[in-house]
């Protein structure tokens, strides 16, 4: 007799509350009946259910056993009853089939809290048998142990939310569900070719096993956000035949001490019992930033978390066949032995697309909308420069939004340049409510930006000025970008950077022209910010000064402070006379290009009386028709 027919006995017995079993009946007759459910074929039971010999069917909770009642009545409680195992995916056209013959069909449920009131009515009169007590002890025994390994943890069995206890299969589900296939990525065909691979590995290792090469043990894909991380693991699970278990590295992070690493050791338990397995830990940088970094410069629940994941990727345990895969944007603050070979054998970076990678993306995301046959594809991904493939699914979706506002289905490209002015610069006002004073101010100051770009025409193309309002506080914007030689190359010159700092403020230069030092607003702020932290990054980083040239400081390279602790423990590594040399140097920087700036445009000041006129007209000029003014 096995256990577990015993278990749909007693599920059967306390779900429909004894049914068939007459309390007058005698307890001696109970125990001598064979407790025994008799076995029949799934075609034997559609046989029975065709004929009407069944009177009721019940389905066990995880649909994957029926117990028929039979119509015919022996006597015996016991004979009466047959169990039928079936595959859950049949459920369906069996219980179809039950209700075509008139058959009442019951899903048995969790049994154990009608037991409760089950047992303070009935239970008391069958304690003398001392054979339903036996059973139902070790039914709760059998369900406490599956419940502490399920969990993982000896401490809280059955604790909900720990990883890996919920069903294997769903990850994989949802993966599925979503119908995300490598084709879904449009980025860099270099690192789809890395990606394709890890695939190949998964599906058919033979070729690499006789070569030599060993699955990759890990792979960690960094970049930053919005690049298709998250979306290529996706992509992977979904096309390899493995489970798949996704799990966000902040599930990891708990209150009680030891329980993270609990959380870890349940996590590759259960991967180690579904071999292939793939492991996906989301923003794993929440538990694998580097230890001895808090201010305590001490051990905490963090870093117990953290060394039983080196433990369990690397350690004495058996990972054949299990494949682990992270994602984070903040690689920099990884510990160092997360990240070497035979942790993460494979660091692939995830960047921002370049200009082709953008009209790949622009393809993809455009699959399920119309566009105009008239958008020029080229200036849409010249324009979006620095966007992330999910910042251009978002530009195209609130062009979308933009045109149905308007009552069209089709997009058009002035749809497209909307949305991104409204991403870029924020929501535009429609009713301007300045005066004249103040919008002439405003022209006065984009045509100090605008005429410096389009006069630097070696490096910079003017795309737009306006004097349009926005709702983020801006009285007007110029738009214009490096060529895209310069930008894919990335190799910027010191009068690249130097021009850059003189368009910067070209705008405080031009109200300084028209109204003096006395009366410039404040308007300039954010160009004054922008041109102050280029000029550190110049002496600080690139090595552009006079007295610096070899200098290179630590503190301008990141404007984030990853480590407060070790930062304070070891205190400033710079002497007081090398921050005033770099001060200097830099001051010096945006001296010298606010003074150029003023003198060109002091040089061109009726050109620049010609565009502010032509802006107060028409509020908003191309850079084709900035550059006509110009002649």
């Amino acid at each position: 007799m096995k256990f577990l027919t015993s278990i749909f006995i007693i599920r059967l017995f306390f779900a429909q509350g004894f049914r068939g079993l007459r309390m007058t009946a005698d307890i001696n007759n109970v125990v001598r009946n064979k407790f025994l459910l008799q076995q029949t074929g799934y075609n034997s039971l559609v046989n029975k259910i065709e004929n009407h010999d069944v009177s009721k069917v019940y389905f066990s909770e995880k649909l994957d056993t029926v117990i028929a009642e039979n119509n015919d009545e022996k006597g015996d409680i016991y004979e009466d009853y047959t169990i039928t195992k079936i595959n859950p995916l049949i459920t369906s056209s069996l219980t179809d089939l039950s209700v075509k013959n008139k058959v009442e069909t019951v899903f048995l449920v969790d049994p154990r809290p009608p037991i409760t009131s089950i047992l303070a009515n009935n239970v008391l009169g069958f304690i003398e048998g001392g054979f339903f007590p036996l059973l139902f002890l070790s039914l709760l025994i059998a369900n406490f142990r599956a419940s502490q390994m399920n969990s993982g943890s000896p401490f809280m069995p059955g604790m909900p939310g720990m990883p890996g206890s919920n069903s294997l299969e769903k990850d994989k589900m949802l993966v599925t569900k979503a119908n995300i296939t490598l084709s879904s990525f449009a980025g860099s065909p270099e690192i789809f070719e890395e990606c394709t691979e890890v695939v190949s590995y998964l599906k058919n290792n033979t070729l690499y096993q006789n070569a030599g090469a060993e699955i990759p043990r890990g792979i960690l894909l960094e970049g930053p956000p919005g690049t298709g991380k998250t979306l290529l693991a996706k992509a992977i699970a979904s096309e390899a035949d493995a489970n798949f278990i996704s799990v966000a590295a902040s599930e990891f992070v708990e209150l009680f001490v030891g329980m993270g690493a609990a959380k870890i050791r349940a996590l590759f338990k259960r991967a180690r019992e579904n071999k292939p397995c793939i492991i996906f830990i989301d923003e794993i940088d929440a538990v694998g930033r580097q230890r001895g970094t808090g201010i305590n410069m001490g051990n905490d629940e963090r870093e117990q978390t953290l060394n039983q994941l080196l433990a369990e990727m690397d350690g004495f345990a058996d990972n054949e066949g299990i494949l682990i895969m992270a994602a984070t944007n903040r690689k920099d603050v990884l510990d160092a032995a997360l990240l070497r070979p035979g942790r993460f054998d494979r660091l692939i970076t995830v960047p921002f697309p370049d200009k082709e990678s953008r009209k790949q993306i622009l393809k993809v995301h455009s699959k399920n909308k119309v566009l105009d046959e008239t958008i020029n594809m080229d200036l849409v991904a010249e324009l979006t420069n620095g966007f992330s493939g999910a910042q251009i699914k978002n530009l195209l979706n609130e062009a979308a939004i933009l045109a149905a506002r308007e009552g069209k289905t089709i997009i058009t490209e002035n749809n497209i340049l909307s949305s991104l002015d409204k991403l870029l610069v924020g929501i535009a006002k429609r009713v301007d409510t300045r005066d004249e004073d103040a919008r002439r101010r405003v022209a006065i100051h984009e045509t100090g930006h605008a005429l410096l770009a389009a006069m630097f025409d070696q490096y910079f193309e003017l795309k737009k000025v306006t004097i349009q309002s926005t709702y983020n506080g801006a009285g007007g914007y110029t738009i214009f970008n490096e060529y895209g030689n310069i930008v894919d190359s990335g190799l910027y010159t010191k009068d690249l950077l130097l021009k850059r700092l003189v368009i910067s403020l070209g705008g405080k230069a031009a109200e300084n022209l028209f109204y003096g030092d006395m009366h410039v607003s404040v308007g300039a702020v954010q160009d004054l910010k922008q041109a102050n932290s280029l000029a550190q990054r110049m002496i600080g980083n690139f090595g552009m000064g006079e007295k610096m040239e070899v200098f290179y400081n630590e503190n301008v390279d990141n404007d984030r402070t990853p480590f407060l602790g070790r930062s304070l423990s070891m205190g400033d590594k710079y002497s007081d006379k090398t921050k005033q040399i770099f001060d200097k140097e830099s001051i010096n920087l945006v001296n010298m290009a606010y003074l150029e700036a003023k003198q060109m445009l002091e040089q061109n000041k009726p050109l620049m009386e010609k565009v502010v006129d032509t802006l107060m007209q028409k509020v908003t000029l191309t850079g084709n028709e900035f550059k006509d003014l110009m002649l």
